[in-house]
């Protein structure tokens, strides 16, 4: 048996939220008590004063989250400052716990521990995990493949990365009754049950394909031997070149990301400038390695919109008939910013396809990890990452 329910706690007192949200949450299960608890908060609330609520509320859970840049429940997109909470409570499922620390001083190390602690805890039955973390202060590529040594690198993992409403400047990751910074959390399934989960962004490419010739971790500094933000300049022009500079994730990076073009499956991911600085040089959440091809990117909010139906129809034929007891949805910044007022449309349409009963809870992060069709785990900009649990 999986029991699941969602819970919403708006308002400016970050305990009294955290409360709110974690009855409304634990009404739905037997004796009002979880096995795990996964939680998605407003960087507005008091983190620490948040995660002392729900500990309370909740104790002997697993408690796993991290703050965000919008959450999304089964009510839809909030609009209000919020925190939506995930209970999960189960008689076939064992949930364990992982966490790694300090990504700003060694992100392999970070993720090697958050892995051997599931790993460890459950004598290496896991067979599935989820992951949220921090990309803002080291980086993310080494955090995961630390992780991903670990576990394999075709392993069932899905994540997502940690936000602060566009600051760039502090995200929080949860981990039982603390906030921590600069962590990866999240935690590691066995038992009886079936999960799927899907990434897609629904991009096409325009322009002409462009060679990464100088690259440093998460900054491009040529394409194709010239500075790397004349690939905007040249296929706009000049007057279009100014609102790249304006503030972070600019609006032409969002409409236009880059696409990284993936050989091995004839696949595209996609990469999201976050700031370009008046040399031409871009700075991403995620590393493009010297010698990929990229090439311009387009879509538009009906595009977006169907590429969300499109996931959740794909996650329902992997659980083959099975109904979800509950749903995950971790979506790009970049397409909250996209979709604007249509925000709310998307979530209707992936409820339409899922079930309006089915319990949903889901942020706007900086980055989404999941599987290509090939196995391989890999890091997503401006994409919508849907993941479904079931008996």
């Amino acid at each position: 048996m999986i029991v699941t329910g969602v819970g919403v706690g708006t308002g400016s007192n970050a305990y009294k939220a955290g409360t709110e949200a974690c009855t409304q949450a634990l009404s739905a299960l037997p004796e009002h008590k979880a096995d795990a608890l996964i939680v998605f908060g407003s960087i507005s609330f008091d983190q620490d004063k948040l995660i002392e609520s729900i500990s309370k509320n909740a104790a002997g859970a697993l408690i796993i989250g991290c703050s965000t840049a919008g959450e999304i429940s089964s009510e839809g997109f909030s609009t209000e400052k919020s925190v939506v909470i995930l209970a999960i409570a189960s008689d076939q499922i064992k949930f364990w716990g992982g966490v790694g620390h300090h990504i700003l001083w060694n992100p392999r190390r970070a993720g090697e521990d958050y892995a051997n602690m599931i790993e460890y805890d459950s004598h290496g039955y896991v067979t599935s995990c989820l992951a949220f973390f921090d990309i803002i202060s080291g980086n993310g590529d080494l955090m995961l493949s630390g992780a991903l040594d670990r576990l394999g690198h075709n392993f069932n993992l899905w994540g997502g990365a940690a936000a602060d409403d566009l600051l760039f400047f502090e995200t929080y990751q949860y981990f039982q009754d603390k906030a921590y910074s600069g962590s990866i959390v999240g935690m590691g399934l066995s038992g009886e049950y079936h999960s799927a989960g899907v990434v897609m962004h629904g991009f096409l490419p325009i322009g002409i394909e462009r060679k990464v010739t100088k690259s440093i971790d998460t900054v491009l500094y040529e394409l194709d031997g010239k500075p790397a933000a004349a690939i905007y300049e040249d296929y706009f022009g000049e007057e279009y070149f100014p609102e790249l500079h304006e503030g972070l994730l600019p609006t032409l990076a969002i409409s236009y990301p880059l696409g990284i073009f993936l050989s091995e499956n004839n696949n595209v991911i996609l990469r999201n400038p976050v700031f370009v600085d008046k040399n031409g040089t871009m700075t991403f959440t995620s590393a493009l390695p010297e010698g990929a091809e990229v090439r311009l990117m387009i879509s538009d909010v009906e595009q977006a919109l169907e590429t969300a139906e499109l996931a959740a129809k794909s996650v329902l034929e992997k659980l083959a008939g099975k109904k979800p007891k509950a749903v995950i949805i971790m979506s790009s910044i970049a397409r909250k910013k996209m979709l604007g007022a249509e925000a709310d449309r998307e979530i209707a349409i992936i409820q339409q396809v899922l079930g309006r009963d089915v319990p949903i809870a889901g942020f706007y992060g900086y980055a989404e990890v999941g599987r290509q069709s090939n196995g391989e785990v890999l890091f997503h900009n401006g994409s919508i990452l849907i993941w479904a649990l079931a008996e």
